[in-house]
């Protein structure tokens, strides 16, 4: 009775080494996979970051060079209009020596016209 305990024992343990046998060799690969999987995504992170970085540079170089394009584009309005003024003055002046004569004040706001615009 004892060695067909012990028989039925014995094989039960042979039994549960055979599984345990068989999770190690699918578990092994599964764990090997994870820790390159980890690896992986820390590296996807760091690149992720560095792009992020990169483009928060390209922004701030884009949004410098907006600032300086619209200052120019703002002189660039003022002179305009500085020179209009200056027209102005001339074609009062003009008017001024001209008063008797009304070809005189067409003559100076068509010269004024066409080297200042409207």
């Amino acid at each position: 009775m004892q060695l067909k305990v012990r028989e039925d024992f014995q094989e039960e343990i042979d039994a549960i080494k055979e599984d345990l046998v068989t999770i190690n060799e699918r578990l092994l690969p599964v764990g090997k996979w994870l820790e390159h999987i980890e690896s992986h995504t820390a590296k996807v992170a760091e690149t992720l970051e560095k792009q992020s970085d990169a483009q928060n540079q390209v922004m701030e170089k884009l949004y410098e060079q907006e600032m300086k394009i619209q200052e120019i584009q703002s002189n660039n309005s003022f002179k305009k209009e500085k020179l209009r003024v200056k027209g102005a003055v001339l074609i009062s002046v003009i008017s001024l020596f001209g008063a008797g004569s009304g070809i005189g004040m067409v003559v100076g706001k068509r010269l004024t016209e066409l080297l200042f615009g409207n």
